[in-house]
C-alpha cells in the first residue's frame, strides 16, 4: 500500500541514501516494539506453482468483508468526521480483522518510547496492517494510486485522509500539502522508503521523501523494521501461510 518518495522526483541531484545491510535486524541497543507470530501448525499442499495454504481462503473472505463493512461505515460517516478518534478505531478494527483471519498473535513491546500525542513520520518496510493495529498512533499512509481505483475501498481511503501517490508521475506539491496537513491535524505519517516488499529479507534503497516531509514538517522521525512477514505472505504468492513468527524492532 506504501510508496516511496524519492528528492530525485523533486529535481535533478537528488537521491536516496543506501542500507546494504544483508537482513532487516536491530544494532546493539535496539529496543523490539512488536513481535507478530502464529501457531506453528497449518494445513497446506505442496504445488508446481507454489504453496496453497488451507489459510489463503477465509482470510481473503474475512478481509474483504471487513473491508466492504468498514468502507460503508467511513463513508456514511463522511470526510468532516476523518480526524475523529472514532475513524482511528475504525481502522484499527480493520488491520486487526485481517491480522487474525490469518492467524497472527501480535505483541508488543517497547510502548514507552513513543509519545501517542506526537505526531512522527513512521518509516518502516511494508506490512500496512501490522503498523495500523499496533501503534497507538492516528496513522495516515502514503499509497499507491492503484489503491484508490478499488470499488468502495479507494473513495474511503480519500474520506479518511490517505494520501495519493501516482508513482509514475507523483504530484509532490500537492503531496506535500496533503501531508503538512495531516500532520497538522496530529495524525502520524506512515510511509515505506523502499516501497515495496523485499523478497529475500535485504534491505532495499530509501527514498528520502519522508526525510524531507519530515525536516519540512519539523516533526519526528520513528523508525520501525518488521521481519518475518514476507514469509506469512511470500512477495509475488496469492498463498497466506499463516504459521510464521514475526518480529519488529524499534531502532
Amino acid at each position: 500500500m506504501g510508496v516511496p518518495l524519492n528528492a530525485a522526483d523533486r529535481g535533478a541531484g537528488g537521491g536516496g541514501a543506501r542500507n546494504d545491510a544483508p537482513q532487516a535486524v536491530p544494532p546493539a541497543g535496539g529496543r523490539r516494539i512488536m513481535q507478530m507470530g502464529t501457531p506453528r501448525t497449518h494445513a497446506s499442499v505442496r504445488r508446481k506453482d507454489g504453496w496453497v495454504c488451507w489459510r489463503t481462503v477465509p482470510t481473503f473472505l474475512a478481509g474483504v468483508l471487513a473491508t466492504l463493512a468498514v468502507a460503508v461505515l467511513v463513508l456514511c460517516r463522511g470526510p468532516a468526521r476523518a480526524d475523529s478518534p472514532v475513524t482511528d478505531r475504525i481502522v484499527r478494527w480493520w488491520a486487526t480483522a485481517w491480522l487474525r483471519a490469518v492467524g497472527a498473535r501480535v505483541t508488543v513491546h517497547g510502548l514507552e518510547h513513543i509519545r501517542a500525542d506526537t505526531a512522527y513520520v513512521v518509516v518502516s518496510n511494508l506490512d500496512p496492517m501490522a503498523h495500523l493495529r499496533a501503534l497507538p498512533l492516528s496513522l495516515r499512509v502514503l499509497a499507491k494510486r492503484e489503491m484508490f481505483q478499488i470499488w468502495l475501498l479507494g473513495p474511503a481511503m480519500r474520506a479518511i485522509g490517505m494520501i495519493e501517490v501516482d508513482r509514475d508521475s507523483p504530484d509532490l506539491g500537492r503531496i506535500d500539502q496533503a501531508a503538512a496537513r495531516a500532520l497538522a491535524a496530529g495524525h502520524s505519517l506512515l510511509v515505506y522508503p523502499e516501497g515495496t516488499t523485499s523478497p529475500d529479507g535485504t534491505i532495499g534503497e530509501f527514498k528520502d521523501g519522508a526525510f524531507i516531509i519530515a525536516v519540512t514538517s519539523q516533526v519526528p522521525v520513528l523508525p520501525v523494521a518488521i521481519d518475518g512477514t514476507r514469509r506469512i505472505w511470500p512477495p509475488g504468492r496469492s498463498a497466506i501461510h499463516g504459521c510464521y513468527h514475526v518480529s519488529t524492532f524499534w531502532i
